[in-house]
């Protein structure tokens, strides 16, 4: 079979679909897609909340809680200690299949009709004071913390395996300590202000750092210490500067953060940062892997294409494409947050389940299709129970009525059988969900793609207690008073509160209150992280050093675009620069 260049459905841009993506589409009875890659990732995104929290009522023991689905939202919430409860059924609100509508929009009324769980973790059962997190588990003293586990004291970031006191972090996969600011920084401690950086001690405002101590502005260095701007000093000397840049002000921070922006540009970047046992691996932020292609922040992966955020060290994910937010899987296909599941098709949140196609919500589930908060269910449609043959039976007829009757959204885009759900049906406006990291709009272009919108994000504005120019400089001259402050983002003006154990942590790390709220700066990490997309480039290596006359001929996929003003190598080139 050969390649294909088709056009995407949504964003008109032709893409190719490869030979082996034909033999997997086959193998596992799905038609290819009609969307490209970053498009497919783009609507599955739309259906996750992008950490916005809302307060809600229990509707079934009248207890508040707090929610991922807004009250404008039309879902029903359940507190989880009712929804994992026997106080309801889900199968009472199964349905029959009807075959004079579309599959999509029987679906939406579905979903709508059972309850969901108002947020998900798993606080007061496996954790302890995590009310404020969703999708988090096996943690402690967690605050407004999102997709992780096995984490203690940490606030304000997303995407954290393991650690403890972290706060203002992102794709931290192994165990770290006092991060702060610090994005794909593995085994570290008291790192602050760090990128891609690995075994990093008593450091800041480094990049490609590893093995390193005591740094401070430095960029792709070994096994260094006590260097300033890439160069060594003693380490009185190394002391002396940074008491000079008082970086436990805000001005001091500022000043270091602008130099380490300008600095980290002069050094190459490898071309992706992929490593530690990988083989023919595409993508970026993967390590332990094999044949992988078109993947982005990824572990201990084979034969997967098209996902992120997926595997771990003890969650493999094997044959899979097209999976988001997934671990221990294997023969998935568009699926978010599907966890040691197989042959999970189209589903969201539903785990160690086995042959269930678009499913939300369904735990320990077998050979399901189109059902919403079930638990320990098999051969099901629509929350109703069929005998194997008929399950088996009907599935077959509905997959050819959903070829024949397609949904039809206000984009006059066609939803057949082997599309993810639309994303004008998904309960979340999309300015509160993850699409809006991958692909930002405004609400006029929200509207007339058809999509929700969210008007009422919970936030307050113009209700600050004291101005940011009147907040103290340093961190030490800040008072526990602070806590009774209400403050005002200097970016978006939003208000928002310090809260005691974050008092803490920045007096013992010796950081400035900082001047944004928690949704400017996430914002500003997501501008710092490459984008899920790859472009074919060259090296630009030109030193004669590296073993070539003249450019670098090696080509490569990367996720950094041509028109970025990064220097970028082939991986050759960068190691003899590097080591």
């Amino acid at each position: 079979m050969q390649s294909e260049t088709r056009q995407c459905g949504n964003c008109k841009q032709d893409f190719i679909i490869e030979p082996d993506d034909f033999g997997f589409y086959k193998k596992i009875g799905v038609p290819p897609p009609t969307f490209c890659p970053e498009c497919r990732r783009l609507r599955r995104w739309a259906w996750r909340n992008n950490m916005s929290l809302y307060n809600r009522k229990c509707e079934l023991c009248g207890k508040s809680v707090i929610s991922i689905y807004s009250s404008e939202s039309g879902i029903i919430v359940y507190c989880n200690k009712c929804w994992w409860s026997d106080k309801w059924n889900p199968k009472s609100y199964g349905r029959d299949y009807d075959f004079s509508k579309p599959f999509f929009a029987q679906f939406a009324a579905l979903m709508k009709s059972v309850p969901h769980m108002a947020i998900v973790n798993d606080d007061g059962i496996a954790s302890l004071n995590c009310e404020y997190t969703h999708d988090w588990w096996f943690s402690k003293n967690c605050y407004m913390c999102f997709s992780g586990w096995h984490t203690e004291n940490t606030m304000y970031s997303f995407y954290l395996l393991a650690g403890r006191d972290l706060v203002d972090c992102m794709n931290i996969r192994s165990k770290s300590e006092q991060l702060y600011e610090s994005i794909t920084t593995s085994l570290s401690y008291r790192a602050k202000y760090s990128q891609y950086c690995l075994n990093l001690i008593d450091s800041q405002f480094t990049y490609d750092c590893w093995n390193c101590s005591n740094c401070f502005l430095c960029a792709g260095l070994r096994g260094k210490k006590f260097h300033f701007k890439n160069k060594q000093y003693s380490e009185e000397e190394y002391e002396k500067i940074l008491k000079d840049y008082r970086l436990d002000t805000y001005s001091g921070m500022e000043k270091a953060e602008n130099e380490y922006k300008n600095l980290i540009l002069k050094y190459p970047r490898k071309h992706a940062d992929n490593f530690h046992n990988t083989d023919n691996v595409i993508g970026d932020i993967i390590s332990y892997s094999k044949n992988v292609k078109s993947c982005f922040v990824g572990k201990n992966l084979e034969n997967c294409r098209y996902g992120e955020y997926t595997g771990g060290v003890n969650d493999p994910v094997k044959d899979s494409f097209d999976v988001t937010m997934t671990g221990g899987a294997s023969e998935c296909y568009e699926c978010v947050t599907g966890d040691h599941s197989q042959m999970n098709f189209f589903g969201l949140f539903s785990v160690k389940s086995q042959d269930v196609r678009y499913c939300h919500h369904c735990h320990n589930c077998k050979h399901c299709f189109g059902c919403v908060g079930l638990r320990d269910s098999n051969y099901s449609i629509f929350n109703k129970q069929y005998s194997k043959e008929e399950y088996e039976q009907l599935v077959r007829k509905i997959i050819e009525q959903m070829e024949a009757m397609p949904y039809v959204d206000k984009a006059g885009i066609k939803y057949k059988y082997g599309e993810y759900f639309p994303i004008e049906l998904s309960y979340f406006g999309y300015n509160e969900s993850c699409a809006m990291e991958q692909l930002p709009i405004s609400r006029e272009e929200a509207r007339e793609k058809g999509y929700n919108w969210q008007e009422g994000v919970q936030h307050t504005l113009g209700k600050e207690t004291i101005k940011p120019k009147n907040i103290p400089e340093s961190i030490n001259d800040i008072t526990d008073a602070i806590l009774d402050e209400v403050l005002a983002c200097v970016d978006c003006k939003r208000n928002y509160k310090i809260a005691k154990n974050e008092l803490a942590f920045y007096r013992k790390m010796e950081i400035p209150l900082p001047r944004r709220c928690f949704w400017c700066r996430h914002n500003s990490r997501l501008k710092r992280r490459n984008p899920m997309k790859l472009w074919h480039r060259q090296c630009m290596c030109e030193k004669g050093s590296h073993g070539h006359a003249g450019r670098c001929q090696n080509e490569f996929e990367t996720s950094y675009a041509p028109e970025r003003p990064e220097i970028i190598y082939c991986k050759d080139c960068y190691n003899k620069e590097v080591y």
